[in-house]
């Protein structure tokens, strides 16, 4: 008798253990699903981020993560829509998550060229250059970009001085500058400047007033003002400038462009203009003009 007992109370025992077991089983299998889940979604948007140079598939994807957990929530009363809202959110985070990183980036220039991922990390811009099915062109420019990207101020001039000599195309070598210009380095802009300057050799160039005053002498005259480069020392950063006839020098430097240049028709005849500009990342440069007597305009160079 006492055996039956023992034996019923052992059934109930392995019953019980059983009972508490497997809530505890369900768990760990939810939440294997829930991360591997939560590990695609992540290396897709990785990947839809990498491929941004030939599309923007980090908006697709977080649009499409965002219809989808819409889908879901409407359906919320079937059992599977209540699910996949879960699974569905999760995604929509991620892929959300990935596109504000790339609007709210501070290089945000370059990202929305490139992504967040190739952006931030040399290896994988090297990679995304190797697998993007791209125009000649754009890998070109992307290499270009890859080169310039890390390493210190005079390896990334070099590098830049370089590939932007082995290219003939005008449309890839305005790219390579414009690259420079908005890297936010002191020596790439130096050296973009320089370089293109160095092309314009004998062109007329122009200081354009940001602000057109009739009244003002200075701001009227520059309308119908140029003067040339005519040599450019991209080793030293010295320039030798042409104003109205008459010779000037000036530097282009990590900080701007300096120059003096002989400007006429301004009140009591020719006089010495000083003239200081700074580049900007949007690739505009800009600064001041200023005469000895002491009239000074805001103006802003074009360099193509």
């Amino acid at each position: 008798m006492a055996t039956n007992e023992n034996a019923a109370a052992q059934a109930v025992g392995d019953v019980s253990s059983d009972s508490t077991k497997r809530p505890a089983i369900d768990k760990t299998a939810r939440g294997d699903k829930l991360a591997a889940w939560s590990g695609f979604s992540l290396i897709l948007g990785l990947a839809g981020d990498m491929a941004t140079p030939i599309g923007k598939y980090s908006l697709w994807l977080a649009i499409a993560g965002i219809a989808a957990l819409a889908i879901c929530f409407l359906l919320r009363r079937i059992r599977f829509a209540r699910r996949a809202m879960f699974h569905s959110g999760i995604f929509a985070a991620i892929m959300t998550a990935i596109l504000a990183l790339q609007y709210l980036s501070p290089e945000k220039e370059q990202v929305e060229d490139r992504g967040i991922t190739a952006t931030f990390l040399p290896i994988a811009a090297s990679i995304q250059t190797r697998i993007l099915p791209l125009p000649e062109n754009q890998r070109m420019l992307l290499q270009f970009q890859n080169a310039i990207g890390s390493g210190g101020d005079n390896e990334r001039l070099a590098s830049a001085r370089e590939l932007y000599d082995a290219v003939q195309d005008r449309a890839l070598r305005r790219g390579m500058l414009e690259a420079m210009l908005q890297s936010g380095n002191g020596a790439l802009q130096q050296g973009a400047i320089l370089m293109r300057l160095a092309e314009r050799r004998g062109d007329h160039l122009t200081l354009v007033p940001s602000e057109r005053d009739a009244s003002d002498i200075l701001s009227r005259r520059l309308l119908s003002f140029s003067f040339k480069v005519s040599r450019v020392d991209v080793d030293s950063g010295a320039l030798y400038l042409l104003g109205d006839g008459f010779g000037s020098d000036g530097t282009v430097s990590r900080r701007g462009i300096t120059m003096q240049l002989y400007i006429d028709n301004v009140p009591e005849g020719r006089k010495l203009m000083f003239v200081e500009l700074t580049p900007a990342k949007d690739m505009q440069i800009t600064g001041t003009a200023r005469l000895d007597s002491g009239e000074t305009v805001k103006v802003e160079m074009p360099l193509f």
